[in-house]
Parts: C-alpha cells; structure tokens; sequence
C-alpha cells in the first residue's frame, strides 16, 4: 500500500514530504529483510542436506565427515599461511610450590608469533609424560589472568592454575580480547583474503605443534578447555585438529541461527553489537555450532554453562546440545558427550570439566 500510495503522488507531480520519503526507504529495508529472513529459514534444511554423515561405525562417520575440516577451515578465513619453524623461547616468570611458571613465544608463520603463558608442574617422583590443557581465554582476559598471575582474579577463575595443580601441563595462548580491535583487524584481513579467526586457529595448531613435542606431555592426552570466544576457538580447533583429545566448551555453545540475528531478552544477538569479526561467509549454509562439535566426534566433549549467562541462553544451549548428542548415540558413544549446568553467571565453573579431562585424559 505503501509503494502504490507513493507511486500515485509521483505520478500526479504531486510533491513528495519528507516523511513520505523516509517511509519510501523504511519499505526498502523492510523488503529486503523480509527477503534475507525467508533465506536464512531456508538456509538450515538446504545445508543439512549436503551432510551425508555415515553412522555405520565409527570409522565410516569419520571417513565421511573428515571433508568438511577443510570447508570449515575454509568458512573461517583459510589455512594459507606458510610453515616455519617453532622456534620456541621461554622465559622464567616464577616458580612456585606446585609449579612453574614461564612467558613463551612461538612462531606461528613468518612475520607472527603465538605469545602465552606455559605452567609446567613441579617434578615429582613421577617423571612420565603428563597430559596437557590448552586454556583459552575470553574477551577481557589474557593468559596471565587465566593462570592465577594476577592479583585479583576474574571470570576464567585462575583456569590454568586449576589445571596444573591438577597435574596438567597448561599452555595459555593469547587472542586479542576486545571486539574493536578484533573488529579493526578483521577488516584489514578481509581486504586481503583473510580473516582473524583463521589467523588465530592456525595460532592454535601451532600451540599443539609445541605440546606435542615436548618431552614431558604426551602427545595422545591434550585437552582444551575455553570459555566464551575461547570456547568458541576451543571448538573450532577440535573439530579442525584430531589431536585435541577431549574439549570442553564453556559459556559459548549455541543455536548459532538466534544467537547470530535473533534478539530476545536472555542474550545479545551477535547483530546487535559491532563484532563483525563473528560474521563468517555462507555460515548458515555451512555450520551451525550442532555441525561444528560433528567434526569432534567422537572424541569427547563438554559443554560447560551457567544458568544465570548472559551471553549464551542455557535453554538454546541445551536443545543445541542435544542435538549434537544424537551424533554420539547413533554411534554408540552417548558417554562422551557431556552437558554441565551450573548455577551461575558467564564463568569458569571446573567442577564437571575436570571430572571429564580426568576421565579422558586419565589425569590424577
């Protein structure tokens, strides 16, 4: 009506108010959203029907969904950065009655490094290889926070520091942990065909790289662990990497449909904020977070949330998470797929998480 009410005062060279032109313009919007909204219904049974996940065995289910690592190595930026070298350098921060702490720097390719924070337990008796826990922090957060290094802890809950005194060895990468920095150099990557969250995923290979060689982990029980976009990271690098054994996933896993354009009152929608840099290419036609944590299977995972979180709603997380769970049972493996609700906020909780590595990693 609108359009036709328009059409008809510029036919009569009637003139057209300043109002009337806004309407114009909000009937263009309109239109367009409405086109964009029926695509993304649409979007989730066209590409569940390029899935063909083969449930035979467990050896057939991998077979089958091992071609998707590279679409979604793809979907994120692409795995186009040159080898190098680890060249590894490691430098005594402190020591401590159950550990040691140590700054390291890796390089990732030419011209970048991985910077974290490593915590080593102190030797005892036992002097085997010990499993290992990747930390990923959150927005806000570094890896000196993440493992105790700070005088007043924060929503990681001294993770890392958790972890080694439970015996693991912990290395703590460092993301850029605030959305317009992360935003600001999306952009840049884009204009040369790259993205940041690539960028920081072949970061992630490169930590493996470096625990795996390490004389005192072995290299068959590395974990990770990462809450809010470090469990987004944590996921993306397990379903990526075969050699993350276990992974739990805290304060992240979603719906990604209603997470991602979907106000509501429990969570931001990813579209009401600045983060451009959570906006990937073909996303829905791709991955949801359910087909993300397919590419884990079967190795173990969990799924750590608050009731009280504002970021992920705990009700979309589990209904997304049981989902994912019926990949696991069809298999026979319903055991590995673990779903941890705790009464809190957007925190670290560790109570189930460490339960879980210490049964997958078969840590003390």
């Amino acid at each position: 009506m609108l359009w036709t009410a328009i059409l008809c005062l510029a036919a009569e060279g009637a003139p057209v108010s300043t109002e009337q032109a806004e309407a114009g313009q909000e009937a263009v919007r309109a239109e367009i959203e409405r086109y964009l909204d029926r695509q993304i219904a649409a979007a989730g049974s066209q590409k569940d029907s390029k899935w063909a996940r083969d449930f035979s065995s467990v050896a057939a289910y991998e077979k089958s969904v091992d071609p998707w690592r590279a679409k979604l190595w793809d979907m994120l930026g692409g795995d186009r950065y040159p080898p190098a070298d680890l060249e590894p350098r490691e430098e005594l921060i402190a020591e401590f009655d159950t550990h040691r702490a140590y700054r390291v720097w890796l390089t990732a390719f030419p011209g970048v490094k991985v910077y974290g924070v490593l915590l080593v337990p102190t030797p005892s008796k036992d002097t085997g290889r010990r499993p290992a826990l990747v930390c990923v922090h959150g927005m806000s957060g570094t890896p000196e926070s993440l493992c105790g290094l700070l005088d007043k802890p924060d929503y990681h809950n001294n993770l890392g520091l958790q972890a080694v005194r439970r015996g693991y060895v912990v290395f703590a990468p460092s993301n850029v942990n605030n959305y317009k920095t992360r935003s600001w150099l999306d952009r840049k990557a884009i204009l040369v065909g790259q993205r940041m969250q690539a960028l920081e995923q072949r970061k992630l290979v490169r930590v493996l790289d470096y625990l795996s060689g390490r004389p005192d982990v072995d290299a068959g029980r590395i974990g990770a662990y990462g809450i809010s976009w470090g469990g987004r990271t944590v996921m993306y690098g397990a379903a990526l990497d075969k050699r993350i054994a276990a992974c739990a996933i805290s304060g992240h896993f979603n719906d990604l449909v209603p997470k991602m354009v979907t106000p509501s009152e429990h969570y931001t929608a990813f579209i009401q904020t600045g983060e451009d840099y959570s906006f990937f290419w073909d996303n829905f036609h791709l991955f949801n977070e359910v087909d993300v944590v397919s590419l884990i299977c079967p190795r173990p995972v969990l799924i750590e949330q608050g009731r009280q979180d504002r970021v992920v709603h705990w009700e979309m997380s589990r209904r997304a998470f049981d989902k994912a769970k019926g990949f696991y049972d069809r298999l026979g493996v319903g055991d590995r797929a673990t779903y941890a609700l705790f009464e809190g906020p957007h925190e670290i909780h560790g109570v189930e998480a460490f339960e879980f590595f210490g049964r997958w990693l078969k840590a003390n």
